[in-house]
């Protein structure tokens, strides 16, 4: 049976998708003289408002909040105008509209993989499939969704308390690793934590690639030993979450 277009999912993404893009927007777009790590948050918002409509939803819900994004991005385009945000007034006029009109076009395509997302933790794909052998490639890209989205997420909250500053940011990277290698141990059918550890590694490559190149691109804060190490911690992080999430999951079996 073909399945139909569900407005009311659709309408429940826009609003979600719209409240966090402001959120992320007026808790970032402050502290920043330009809007490269701004745009991160916001795009992050995009992915979070997927996740969520993914998993809360019934059934398989990935077109509602793509197109719900669309929505979201014309509606936020005009508030974020009006909110007279620092990190925005280096643009004007056209450059402000292309920069705004890229942010809603990026939106829409990771809240498709959000919704994706969202869609693996509820399981919609994995029914019957609890015995499949090898490495599972798609919790390893859903673990790594999941990671850097909480990782930016998160960061935006640093940025409040302790400036601009990269070592906090570790903190961050763990955390958000953690989180992955949590969610994929407990809620991906069958053992998993070869997986956690992948996606550990894979969000904190991410991850520094975001950091390096939105808040440190001229300065050498960043150095061979530290990105060695935070790949070292992207994989205990996510080994270490990957375990208590399996073991989660097998004491609710039981």
């Amino acid at each position: 049976m073909t399945k139909t277009f569900d407005l009311k999912v659709a309408a429940l993404s826009s609003l979600a998708g719209i409240l966090l893009v402001l959120f992320l927007a007026w808790l970032t777009g402050n502290d920043f003289a330009t809007p490269v790590f701004p745009f991160m948050a916001i795009l992050s918002a995009y992915i979070i408002s997927g996740i969520v409509i993914g998993v809360t939803s019934k059934g398989e819900t990935i077109l509602e909040p793509g197109a719900a994004s669309i929505v979201t991005g014309i509606v936020t385009y005009f508030i974020i105008n009006i909110m007279g945000l620092e990190c925005f007034r280096m643009l004007s006029g056209d450059a402000l509209t292309v920069n705004m009109l890229l942010l809603t076009l990026n939106g829409i395509l990771l809240t498709f993989a959000g919704a994706w997302t969202g869609e693996k933790l509820q399981l919609t794909y994995e029914k019957g499939e609890e015995n499949k052998q090898g490495i599972e490639w798609g919790w390893i890209i859903a673990g790594a969704i999941i990671g850097v989205t909480v990782s930016i997420f998160l960061s935006g909250f640093i940025v409040k308390l302790f400036s601009i500053s990269l070592t906090p940011f570790y903190i961050i990277i763990g955390i958000g690793i953690f989180i992955t290698g949590l969610v994929v141990g407990f809620r991906s059918p069958g053992i998993t934590i070869k997986e956690s550890a992948i996606a550990g590694v894979l969000t904190s490559v991410i991850n520094l690639n975001i950091f390096k190149f939105t808040l440190d691109p001229d300065t050498t804060a960043l150095t061979t030993v530290s990105v060695v190490l935070s790949l070292i911690l992207g994989l205990v992080a996510g080994l270490i979450g990957g375990v208590i999430g399996e073991k989660i999951q097998a004491s609710r079996e039981k």
